[in-house]
């Protein structure tokens, strides 16, 4: 039997203010990706902001941590499920929160930017779609290879 602990950190983000003077000298996106780290029992989800310079792809910037989550992710039962989704978002270019950072907060009773809760909003989409299609994967593999072997014998 596994018992899951979760927690959750309220931390900063240690590079915030390095990310913002980029963005405001040299333009391009401050975006988040997703990081997955696992052994055995332990597994580990944290976002990582990275500044994507103008005219650089952020399916390209998010490579790096698509192949970390590849690499560092698999390795507990929990992350089977999670990683995938990660994986994807990060190839997708993570969440795109310039906006978010950039502009000054609403005042009390004004909504937030639109742009920024529609970006994260089809993230979690995308995450619950990779989630659902990894299952159905699954689902298909043990038909394939236990279901239908049985039924020739």
């Amino acid at each position: 039997m596994i018992i899951p602990l979760y927690w959750t950190e309220r931390s900063t983000i240690p590079n915030l203010q390095e990310l913002l003077d980029r963005v405001r000298q040299q333009g391009g996106s401050i975006v988040e990706y997703q990081r997955v780290f696992s052994i055995i029992l332990f597994t580990r989800s944290y976002p990582v902001f990275d500044w994507v310079p103008p005219g650089t792809s952020r399916t390209t910037a998010g490579l790096k941590h698509a192949v970390f989550c590849g690499t560092l992710g698999w390795w507990s039962v929990a992350d089977l499920f999670w990683t995938p989704s990660t994986i994807v978002n990060n190839l997708m270019g993570g969440v795109d929160l310039t906006r978010v950072f950039t502009e000054p907060s609403p005042l009390p009773g004004q909504p937030f930017d639109n742009h920024a809760i529609a970006e994260l909003n089809r993230t979690r989409k995308r995450q619950q779609y990779v989630f659902v299609g990894y299952i159905l994967l699954l689902l298909l593999l043990v038909i394939v290879f236990v279901f239908i072997p049985y039924l020739h014998e």
